[in-house]
């Protein structure tokens, strides 16, 4: 097959943007395409901006892979996971009194700096649209950093052992389910490159 100067620009932004893999198979299609252009139209610019046309443009091509990755759907999950586990731990500390008497407060930083990274990492994820590796890398550190912090949070629970509650069931119910979620989308996003 042969190529052209517009098609190889094209498969070069992707490159930046996709997996070699993605882009391999991405690549055969529209090489394909230009050569079916090019027996219909004989004119190689023609041709190619035909195929290119076809295709779609870099943008939209990888805006498709990035909101069907599974890099961005764990992201999702565990983000909207997080107010509710968020929600029951803070009320579990504050009934408990257990937050302002017991936790020193570098604990209590900490554990901020630990949320505030989970949740900026997880909103990166969602939201950028051009970078597939910038999702990918994002919501694994997302979601590491979520697995840290409810073990940080279980562990809390496990040395301060407040009274048993229904607000505590919940947080633990949670934490424990987010650090399940966290590690059955770990392996998923690292396997898909």
């Amino acid at each position: 097959m042969a190529g052209h100067e517009l098609i190889e620009r094209h498969l070069r932004t992707l490159a930046d943007r996709l997996p070699g893999p993605v882009v391999d198979e991405l690549a055969d299609g529209l090489l394909a395409s230009y050569d079916d252009q090019m027996g219909r139209l004989g004119d190689p610019d023609a041709a190619a901006r035909a195929a290119l046309a076809d295709f779609g443009d870099a943008d939209t091509v990888t805006a498709a892979f990035v909101r069907a990755s599974p890099a961005r759907h764990a992201a999702f999950t565990l983000l909207a996971a997080g107010p509710i586990v968020g929600l029951s731990w803070g009320a579990v500390l504050i009934t408990g009194n257990t937050w302002a008497s017991l936790i020193p407060l570098s604990s209590r930083l900490a554990v901020g700096v630990l949320l505030g990274s989970a949740v900026l990492m997880l909103v990166i994820a969602i939201r950028d649209q051009r970078h597939y590796r910038t999702v990918r890398l994002a919501a694994l550190g997302g979601a590491g950093t979520v697995a840290v912090l409810d073990t940080v949070m279980l562990g809390t629970v496990v040395t301060l052992v407040p009274p048993p509650s229904l607000l505590l069931l919940v947080a633990l119910t949670g934490s424990v389910a987010r650090i399940m979620l966290a590690a059955r989308a770990i392996p998923a996003v690292i396997a898909r490159q």
